[in-house]
């Protein structure tokens, strides 16, 4: 016990020798890190909540499938489904976003983008999802949300539809 507290008291001098030096490169860090915030660009969310049927939209996927999924693979397939190339392609332009991109490779770019900061986050039991989206504008980010939503709204009526003729 001895040796440890002398230990210490010894760590704990050099500490204090060294003190002025350690309270400097603190505050450089501390500047360094505001600069970097105060940069950063401010990213905005807009978010809306969907009730799903999981089971009607899933259940061409599911056919031939042995063992039923899970919450967390329903909800992984149901973003593949639902945040499609085509579908977001489609939302690109809706939304205006194509007029950004100066060539095919930047188009291409601009999609991946969308694609990547639209996300479909699972509500639990209750099938009701939470679609997100990020920007740096909060107004078009509120566009795509809700432009996203409608076509997801429209292409479920449409099916029902066919399935009730059908």
């Amino acid at each position: 016990m001895e040796e440890l507290l002398r230990q210490t008291t010894i760590k704990l001098r050099g500490m204090w020798h060294y003190r002025w030096l350690g309270l400097i490169t603190a505050w450089a860090i501390a500047a360094v890190g505001m600069v970097v915030i105060i940069l950063m660009p401010d990213r905005y969310e807009a978010s809306t909540r969907i009730y799903v049927n999981t089971a009607s939209i899933l259940k061409p996927l599911m056919t031939g499938l042995t063992v039923l999924p899970n919450d967390d693979q329903q909800i992984a397939m149901l973003s593949r489904v639902v945040v499609s190339r085509p579908n977001v392609e489609k939302l690109v332009q809706m939304v205006g976003l194509d007029a950004e991109a100066k060539s095919k490779a930047d188009y291409e770019k601009l999609v991946d983008r969308v694609i990547s900061n639209l996300k479909i986050v699972g509500g639990g039991r209750d099938n009701i999802y939470a679609l997100t989206y990020r920007d740096v504008q909060p107004e078009r980010a509120k566009r795509v949300v809700q432009l996203f939503s409608s076509m997801f709204i429209e292409s479920g009526h449409g099916g029902k539809a066919s399935d009730t003729d059908a």
